[in-house]
């Protein structure tokens, strides 16, 4: 009796270890239905505020934050396993089972020190190690997919002399919120620098997946890590490949997302629903540009005309989003049917759409109507440098810097 004793004695003893040596215990474990709850909570409870308000108010984030953010915390709520890669290298796993936050009591605050942890030691670069790419169809591609491109850095010769050192192709990450009847994807996400944010919302797709480690991914679930990617479910390289070819061979962003909508669609979207769909991702981002350069300047006065470090000019700068801004806007003018004009004065022809966009407060007492923001920004007098002037950044009268 006392062996028998002693022997469950034991028991419960590893068990309470076990319990506090975790940031959370699972009891459920992935599968069909638990991805559909996921996409099902992402459409519905995954919004633009819950890093503003909420258990989860006041978590910083960036856009692959976000993405990894919203995978721990419906593992979390729902006691279901999260497991990724360690970015160290080697075979590695990071997950919830770690002991490293067992001093923390309160179970919400330990998750909060887990996410930290884990946007720590993620990015861009991490997510092609914890998701797949997929086929293009409604099964696969729902909310909850992820469309990423991690950030490429090109240092070789030719760079250097063709573009006087070496060439960032900024990383971005999304996750899709919603695939709506007409094929469209509606994604949400953050951007950088990494703070506390509103996230924002866009079905904007502005670069056609090259490289088998962007595009449309579904996550790797922890037992998928010991499998070869050809036989995951729904695994595909057609992103890569078919979708997007002209007669010639050669491929098309904008040839790329039609047929991607195409195959996703359960009915034609009209021209004037395209062309105010797209006026309302510009209107999005335009708005969510406002933050990232109120940042910058904040910065940039505090250096007080000293020029920006690397570091700094990485976090303020925003040619990536004013690349994305312009290639939307140019979505919306194909939309004007207008032979032999510029982009510029198809937008003129469609400033009814631009006006239904509330004046964008750039600043307090500070407004800019889309539409002038557009034809500014379609026009190159728009600044993406943070070394610039507040006013250089929006395209109205000011100084620019003479900063590398």
């Amino acid at each position: 009796m006392k062996i028998q004793a002693f022997s469950i004695l034991s028991a419960c003893i590893l068990g309470l270890s076990s319990a506090q040596g975790a940031v959370w215990q699972e009891a459920q474990k992935w599968d069909a239905n638990w991805e559909q709850k996921y996409s099902e909570w992402i459409q519905n409870s995954f919004n633009e505020e819950i890093f503003v308000s909420g258990p989860y108010k006041g978590i910083p984030t960036d856009c692959a934050d976000a993405v990894y953010t919203a995978r721990l915390i419906f593992s979390y709520e729902n006691k279901l396993p999260f497991l990724i890669r360690d970015s160290t290298g080697g075979s590695n796993r990071i997950s919830q089972k770690m002991s490293r936050f067992d001093s923390i009591s309160d179970p919400l605050q330990r998750v909060r020190k887990f996410i930290e942890y884990v946007n720590d030691v993620t990015s861009t670069k991490t997510l092609p190690e914890d998701t797949y790419p997929v086929t293009i169809n409604r099964t696969q591609v729902r909310a909850g997919t992820i469309w990423a491109r991690p950030r490429v850095t090109r240092d070789h010769i030719v760079e250097r002399i063709i573009h006087g050192g070496v060439k960032d192709d900024p990383g971005h990450a999304e996750v899709v919120k919603e695939v709506s009847d007409t094929g469209a994807i509606d994604l949400i996400g953050s951007t950088v620098p990494k703070a506390v944010r509103q996230l924002s919302t866009t079905s904007s797709l502005v670069f056609m997946p090259v490289e088998t480690s962007t595009g449309l991914r579904n996550w790797m679930l922890p037992e998928y890590y010991d499998r070869s990617r050809s036989s995951l479910p729904g695994y595909s390289l057609e992103q890569f490949k078919e979708l997007g070819k002209g007669r010639m061979g050669h491929r098309r962003l904008s040839r790329w997302a039609d047929e991607v909508q195409s195959r996703l669609a359960l009915r034609t979207e009209s021209r004037e629903e395209s062309i105010a769909r797209h006026v309302q991702n510009v209107c999005r981002l335009v708005n969510s540009r406002v933050d990232v350069i109120a940042r910058s300047e904040a910065q940039r006065r505090k250096l007080g005309g000293r020029c920006m470090d690397e570091s700094d000019y990485d976090s303020y700068s925003t040619p990536s989003r004013d690349k994305r801004i312009k290639a939307t806007l140019k979505q919306v003018t194909e939309s004007a049917e207008a032979r032999g004009l510029t982009t510029a004065q198809k937008a003129k022809k469609l400033k009814g759409y631009f006006d239904q966009c509330p004046d964008i407060q750039i600043a307090p007492g500070r407004k800019i109507s889309l539409y002038d923001f557009a034809l500014k920004l379609l026009k190159n007098d728009v600044s993406s440098d943070p070394n610039d002037s507040f006013e250089a950044r929006w395209g109205l009268d000011g100084p620019k810097t003479h900063c590398r």
